[in-house]
């Protein structure tokens, strides 16, 4: 099999995805270094219908990419179906680059945008880095709960929703 060359803030993660996908309908929508909205919504169409084939109700994504159905008829069934679904449209595959390049287009590392969220916030000093946020992460900020509460909620807004 050919793998394209992406290029990209998420050049990796669609060669990665590309090569290990079964389903053709994700390469084609990988093939060319973006996931349209449109191929988005045909994505999640053909996931619900693939679920309803098996007995299953799909009412879409949420925002966040996680999604909720019924029991298959059978409800031990469920899982199987819902997992073979998610590997013949490859809505796994499309569904987690098309949420994480939503969420972060340029591919910035979760640290540093933490670090810069911190430094933007001004609950830390100008000159504050990665370095420091890992530092932290095991040391002071390793409860929470005892930091001061304008840097408790820094932090926990920082850490837990790092792009906005």
């Amino acid at each position: 099999m050919d793998v394209p060359n992406f290029d990209g803030p998420y050049a990796n993660e669609f060669s990665e995805f590309y090569s290990n996908t079964s389903s053709d309908f994700a390469r084609e929508v990988l093939h060319d270094g973006e996931i349209s909205d449109a191929e988005y919504a045909d994505m999640e169409k053909m996931f619900g219908d693939c679920l309803q084939d098996g007995g299953i109700e799909f009412s879409g994504f949420a925002p966040d990419g996680s999604y909720e159905t019924s029991a298959a008829p059978n409800p031990d069934d469920t899982r199987g179906i819902v997992t073979g679904c998610e590997a013949k449209i490859g809505s796994d595959v499309i569904g987690a680059l098309h949420d994480i390049i939503r969420v972060n287009p340029e591919n910035i590392d979760a640290g540093q945008a933490a670090t810069e969220c911190l430094v933007e916030r001004g609950v830390v000093a100008d000159g504050y880095d990665v370095s420091d946020y890992e530092r932290d992460l095991e040391g002071r900020f390793a409860d929470a709960g005892s930091l001061p509460l304008e840097l408790r909620g820094a932090f926990l807004e920082c850490a837990s929703n790092p792009f906005g």
